[in-house]
C-alpha cells in the first residue's frame, strides 16, 4: 500500500536548517532539509554512502576541499567517510538520501 507523507516542495522551513525525515527503511534514509540562505552545515562525515538531489534553490557543496555549485535539479553522490559541507547560496531545499 502506497502512503503519501507529505509534499517535499510545500513543506515549510523558517528554521535557518530544518530537517525531516520522509522515509526510513533499513536499507536507506531520506531526509528533507531546507536551509535558508546564508546558512552552512560545517563539515563532517557520513557513515554511508550518500545523494544530494537539490529540489529548489542554490547550494555550494564542498566533498573534499573541492566546491561545486549545486542547483535546482542536480544531483551529487559521495562515497562514506568523505569530508563534506554545505552553505546555502539562497534559500534551498534538497533530499539527502543514504
Amino acid at each position: 500500500m502506497l502512503m503519501k507523507t507529505m509534499n517535499v516542495i510545500q513543506e515549510e522551513g523558517t528554521d535557518k536548517v530544518k530537517s525531516r525525515e520522509v522515509l526510513k527503511t533499513k536499507r536507506f534514509e531520506a531526509t528533507l532539509i531546507i536551509m535558508q540562505q546564508g546558512q552552512q552545515i560545517p563539515p563532517h562525515t557520513s557513515p554511508v554512502d550518500a545523494m544530494v538531489l537539490v529540489l529548489e534553490g542554490k547550494i555550494a557543496f564542498m566533498l573534499n576541499e573541492e566546491v561545486t555549485v549545486l542547483e535546482t535539479g542536480d544531483v551529487l553522490t559521495f562515497q562514506a567517510k568523505e569530508i563534506h559541507a554545505l552553505q546555502a547560496l539562497e534559500t534551498a531545499r534538497f533530499l539527502l538520501v543514504k
